[in-house]
């Protein structure tokens, strides 16, 4: 019998810091502690057990793999409300001298983690939230809300399985359902951004699932008259096609598996 490394079934959920490597390094500092302050006093607001997440660092962000049976509900309504207020009320403040406004993408995702890897956390589940919270619609959505705190951004998985079940803020139609397009994989999620109308943020267009194609989405290729070579840079069926693998997934969204996340 072969002994396979068991996935266990986590919320996981990683956030990341606007424009954090054009400010000084004191400023750094200042949003660093920023960040970690406001993330700490939303999750004790949300009773989400903030002591026994597991963490990984990375200066301007981190990713948290919550406890079992954390409540993921809590999470999008408590959490979310309570570190939008954080940031806003940091930001009015300014009191340190390095002070700097903080703008956060939180990501939020559900599903089998493998925990024991070598050098961190393998998985696709693990890679999908980090492309999701660093995608081009998430970062759209603040340039176009400057006034914006925070944006997040749910995987297909957690708005089927808990935001459209109920109760509990966010609603569903505080969501616009987006396609993320982030190294040559595709992915579908739904955006929120706390105190704003998502709906009515027209640079999104080119983002929605429902209206257009995924940007920059490569052309189908025109299938060749049998017999007739294909044309350079084409694509052949069964020789060419390696590496990514994409399978269809329930809630019309994709798995998708590939490498890590980059910074």
């Amino acid at each position: 019998m072969n002994d396979h490394p068991m996935p266990e079934y986590r919320a996981l959920m990683t956030v990341d810091i606007e424009d954090y490597g054009s400010r000084s390094d004191a400023e750094q500092r200042v949003l660093q502690s920023a960040m970690m302050m406001s993330l700490d006093r939303a999750a004790d607001a949300a009773k989400l057990h903030r002591e026994r997440w597991e963490r990984q660092l990375g200066g301007d962000g981190l990713m948290a793999i919550l406890p079992p049976g954390s409540d993921v509900l809590r999470l999008l309504d408590v959490l979310v409300r309570r570190l939008d207020a954080e940031l806003g009320s940091y930001n009015r403040l300014r009191e340190e001298p390095a002070w700097t406004r903080i703008r956060l993408r939180l990501a939020v995702h559900a599903g089998p983690i493998h925990r024991d890897g070598e050098s961190g956390w393998p998985g696709q589940h693990v890679v999908l939230p980090a492309r999701l919270r660093d995608s081009k619609p998430v970062r759209a959505s603040l340039c176009a809300r400057p006034e914006a705190d925070l944006a997040v951004v749910i995987s297909e998985d957690v708005y089927r399985d808990y935001v459209t079940q109920g109760p509990g803020d966010p609603r569903p139609t505080e969501f616009r359902h987006i396609r993320v397009q982030e190294k040559k994989q595709s992915y579908t999620a739904h955006l929120y951004l706390p105190g704003y109308d998502i709906h009515q943020v027209t640079e999104l267009t080119p983002y929605d699932v429902d209206e257009q194609p995924p940007p920059d989405a490569a052309r189908p290729a025109t299938p060749a008259t049998p017999g007739t070579p294909a044309p350079s840079g084409s694509i052949t069926a069964g020789r060419d096609v390696f590496g990514t693998v994409s399978n269809n997934a329930s809630g019309g969204g994709s798995i998708n598996i590939g490498g890590g996340p980059d910074r």
